[in-house]
């Protein structure tokens, strides 16, 4: 197990790498065309990493790993006080899976960024489905480069109910309009490789601006796929008049239900001689419970539960 984790820091460590010879390579090419890598203007009139404290609420529903989940989203996002050039942002979802399953989630963004370049950043998650739960740890990164942005999370999967694993997402989206983008991804989860397309709407609905309505679908290996649909509002002191403005200068990509995506495929392991090694954050020790790919639970012994 040990050698499995390190192999999986190893390859996280080694996507972040790949990641930021990108920024820098996109920085380096900005430069090339008159935009100095460095901002030169004075640090007090640079633009923030997070435009004001802003807040997002809505509501998703679809299909994760075959099965319907629907979720009440909520997050924040506000600058790092006094360095307003660094950012935090909470998301916070709960909901239900299935008929009869509850659903949560939580994640924590830690960033850098200028509205003007990219974004650099520590990421975290957790995703729950009634009992099977599993966290989510690495580094984020997006490139801003006109109407593109390129953009990812790269790290390990871990916990009490999953082996431990590396995972991503990229995505590379394009702005059609500055109020709707398109985008094709790649995921990679506990169950495999993964596809992913999706699209955000914001209408101009002038003094009732804020609302947008976005979408999901994918399909990979192990017989996954996932669809939702989504309606959020956004609100908070930005000054962000349109869906791109708030991409890039109040608050970074939302990550929930995506992470359930690890949790969705899941069984016991009938023999207690192999029962697998886990970490949940604290401490070590052995379980029963195993969630990943069909392979896994059949390398395990682990026969799937219905759900």
């Amino acid at each position: 197990m040990l050698g499995s984790a390190g192999s999986s820091i190893s390859k996280a460590l080694a996507c972040f790498g790949v990641m930021a010879a990108l920024a820098s390579g996109g920085a380096a090419q900005a430069a090339d065309y008159g935009s100095p890598i460095l901002d030169p203007t004075p640090v007090a009139e640079q633009m923030p990493a997070v435009d004001g404290i802003n807040f997002k609420a809505g509501f998703v529903s679809g299909v994760i790993g075959g099965y319907a989940n629907h979720m009440f989203l909520a997050s924040v996002a506000t600058p790092f006080p006094y360095f307003d050039q660094f950012g935090a942002q909470l998301d916070l979802g709960i909901g239900n899976y299935r008929s009869d399953y509850i659903s949560a989630a939580a994640g924590l963004h830690l960033f850098w960024r200028d509205p003007s370049i990219g974004l650099l950043g520590i990421y975290g998650d957790w995703g729950y489905v009634n009992p099977e739960h599993a966290g989510r740890v690495g580094f984020e990164a997006a490139i801003y480069n006109g109407p593109w942005t390129l953009e990812g999370v790269a790290g390990v999967t871990f916990g009490q109910h999953v082996l431990t694993q590396f995972f991503d997402e990229v995505d590379l989206a394009y702005y059609f309009t500055d109020n709707f983008k398109g985008s094709i991804g790649h995921r990679l989860t506990t169950r495999g490789n993964v596809g992913n397309i999706s699209f955000e709407y914001m209408p101009e609905l002038g003094a009732m601006n804020g609302w947008s309505i976005y979408g999901e679908a994918e399909a990979g290996e192990d017989e996954y796929y996932g669809a939702w649909v989504g309606l959020r509002y956004s609100f908070g002191n930005s000054k962000a008049n349109t869906l791109k403005e708030r991409d890039r200068q109040a608050d970074p990509t939302v990550r929930i239900p995506r992470n359930l995506a690890s949790v969705t495929r899941c069984g016991d392991i009938q023999d207690p001689a192999r029962y697998h090694k886990s970490w949940n954050g604290f401490a070590t020790h052995y379980t029963k419970n195993l969630c990943g790919s069909k392979d896994d639970l059949n390398e395990y012994g682990a026969i799937e539960g219905k759900l």
